[in-house]
């Protein structure tokens, strides 16, 4: 699944709306890559309503917004490790390599 089809998301979790792709959805747990974000390559990993972002380089969560178990957090890492060639791929189709 290309991170194109699912462009329609919107999200408003900062204050900003814009368009947010899920590049995977896995185990009730949502990756996306915000279009108008910013460096080092991350994701946001949505999870019943929760949010964790997620450095693509060491695949450790460098922020959360909202209430979620330790336990899910390290899946989210897992997750994030299991997929990290696609995801900064998908980073750099976005963003660019930079």
């Amino acid at each position: 699944m290309h991170l194109n089809e699912h462009m329609s998301e919107v999200d408003k979790t900062q204050g900003v709306r814009y368009n947010v792709p899920t590049v995977i959805r896995e185990e009730g747990f949502e990756v996306r890559i915000y279009t108008f974000d910013h460096p080092p390559p991350h994701v946001h990993v949505a999870k019943a309503g929760a949010i964790v972002r997620i450095d693509l380089a060491t695949h450790e969560v460098t922020e959360i917004v909202g209430d979620i178990s330790d336990r899910d957090v390290k899946r989210a890492e897992r997750l994030v490790a299991r997929h990290a060639k696609r995801l900064k791929e998908e980073w750099a189709t976005i963003h660019g390599n930079d």
